[in-house]
């Protein structure tokens, strides 16, 4: 009886949407480049049941929001109403890669892992090119901690788009997560020699070699991080650190201060300069002995 009835309404609704005298508004054009025709009021309903399984539930029985809906409320941050829109706009546009990619997108927003992994494997099994499904599918992989998987996806999308911050940046992540260093600083110098005003790039470049005992060549890295963001304490601060690792004590508690003006709450960088302060030294050695280009290429 059930069935029979949803028949009904379909034909009903569809002989109203077939109307001469309907008016609608111009075709869009999805993000994917492909012209849909627009839905209109009187579209037929898309009566759910197993896709509520499919992607997680969650789905409303009758829909007609559009993809622009859905990325309204995207950007509005409702995106546990997001992922209702985009997964009915799935089953409705199942061949769309890019709305498979914002369901994706929208479910790991609202935390529900599971349907974001499969709407973004569905997006890169129409097009195993869509780099941005790559992209946030390895960041999902990233807060479970897959780290290996999301180093697969990441590295597809370096090849795809070899200059992208966005992917250098997330590979170098991954790997210090993992506790590749080298590779990490090999992902960063990617990084800074692609975009050498990458601020925080630079900064945890820096970091990474100051670590692994290489001071000098981190120095005109915090020096041109520094230079970029007066106003994050953190960079002053490491800055200060590889100064004093390279005995320049003098200069180490200048960027302490510098770190204290940028935060005055800034609690290592207190210590740190209490403690360079306390140091006796003689004459400064030369401030930065290095070009970024110079750490970068070692």
């Amino acid at each position: 009886m059930r069935k029979m009835t949803t028949v009904v309404m379909l034909a009903a609704l569809a002989a109203v949407g077939c109307s001469k005298t309907d008016k609608t508004s111009d075709a869009k054009t999805d993000p994917a480049g492909t012209t849909v025709k627009p839905v209109v009021k009187q579209e037929a309903p898309v009566v759910t049941g197993k896709d509520d399984e499919e992607f997680g539930g969650g789905l409303t029985a009758i829909t007609t929001a559009t993809f622009a809906d859905g990325e309204a409320a995207y950007h509005a941050k409702k995106y546990a109403e997001a992922t209702t829109i985009f997964g009915a706009y799935t089953v409705r546009r199942p061949d769309n890669a890019w709305g498979h990619y914002m369901l994706g997108l929208s479910a790991w927003k609202s935390g529900d892992f599971e349907t974001s992994e499969k709407a973004f494997d569905k997006a890169l099994s129409i097009d195993p090119r869509h780099v941005k499904s790559l992209v946030n599918s390895s960041r999902l992989f990233i807060d479970q901690k897959r780290n290996d998987e999301a180093i697969e996806r990441l590295t597809k999308a370096s090849e795809l788009d070899p200059e992208s911050l966005e992917v250098s940046r997330l590979l170098a992540r991954t790997y210090v997560a993992q506790g590749k260093t080298d590779e990490a600083i090999e992902a960063y110098k990617r990084v800074v020699e692609l975009h050498d005003n990458d601020a925080w790039s630079l900064n945890n470049l820096g970091l990474l070699l100051l670590e692994t005992g290489k001071a000098d060549e981190a120095l005109p890295l915090f020096a041109k991080a520094t230079e970029l963001r007066k106003d994050v304490a953190a960079f002053h601060n490491n800055f200060g650190m590889a100064l004093e690792h390279t005995g320049r004590f003098k200069a180490a508690a200048t960027a302490y201060t510098d770190a204290l003006t940028a935060d005055p709450g800034y609690e290592k960088a207190k210590l740190n300069l209490t403690r360079v302060e306390a140091v006796k030294t003689g004459p400064e050695e030369p401030f930065i002995t290095a070009t970024v280009s110079d750490a970068t290429s070692k």
